[in-house]
């Protein structure tokens, strides 16, 4: 199996926060384009106790996972009495080697009440209430190489304009290895600041030969 590097772990527990993503989970298959769906299970908790220091208590998958880029599988997770919807996608096909991404959902699965209550927040809420939950910083830029803007690069430059924007961001990084060189591409990244963990969303909005542009939308909600 190709060995993979791992990415930092976005949380310290599961469910201490509304997102628990791992990323470059492998698996050389040899079967007839996917992987088992054992596998996937198997290989997406071992990268969760590894990126979050804790293992679900049980992870399934009812169905293989195509070696497709961008193909989707929906897998649960159960811990501590409590069971969460998970994503599956997969992010690159090499040869005979799958990787692919785990987003685990916000909210318990079945939680019908909680459910209710998004609709109704969102059912309710004002264009001006949600521009008061995410600010957008100035736009930073960066030259692309091979079609796509590095994580290392998007960090730097991103944390520049937060500080010219008059924040003061610490610890900031993103859960993709790159940003893309397409217009709407996005990548979600997070920091710190005055010890609150502040989610990111970075998106590109333009790009001029090999210059990338891009806005960086921090949520305020939490």
């Amino acid at each position: 199996m190709r060995q993979v590097r791992r990415k930092p772990a976005i949380g310290v527990a599961l469910g201490a926060l509304p997102l628990v993503l791992a990323t470059g989970c492998s698996f050389s298959f040899g079967g007839p384009g996917s992987v088992d769906a054992d596998q996937v299970a198997q290989r997406s908790s071992e990268m969760l106790a590894e990126q979050i220091g804790q293992a679900p208590d049980e992870f399934t998958c009812p169905e293989d996972l195509p070696a497709e880029v961008g193909a989707e599988v929906r897998c649960e997770l159960t811990h501590g009495g409590e069971s969460l919807g998970v994503t599956v996608t997969t992010t690159s096909v090499d040869g005979d080697n799958v990787q692919w991404d785990v987003q685990v959902d916000e909210t318990p699965a079945g939680d019908t009440a909680a459910e209710d209550d998004t609709a109704a927040e969102e059912g309710g809420a004002a264009q001006d209430d949600a521009a008061e939950e995410t600010a957008a910083a100035d736009n930073a830029t960066a030259v692309a190489s091979d079609g796509q803007v590095s994580a290392t690069e998007v960090v730097e430059q991103s944390t520049a304009a937060l500080q010219a924007a008059g924040r003061s961001p610490q610890n900031f990084a993103c859960t993709s290895s790159h940003l893309r060189a397409e217009v709407g591409a996005e990548m979600s990244c997070n920091f710190f600041e005055d010890g609150v963990l502040h989610n990111v969303t970075v998106a590109t909005t333009s790009v001029d030969g090999g210059t990338v542009t891009w806005d960086i939308r921090v949520d305020e909600s939490q």
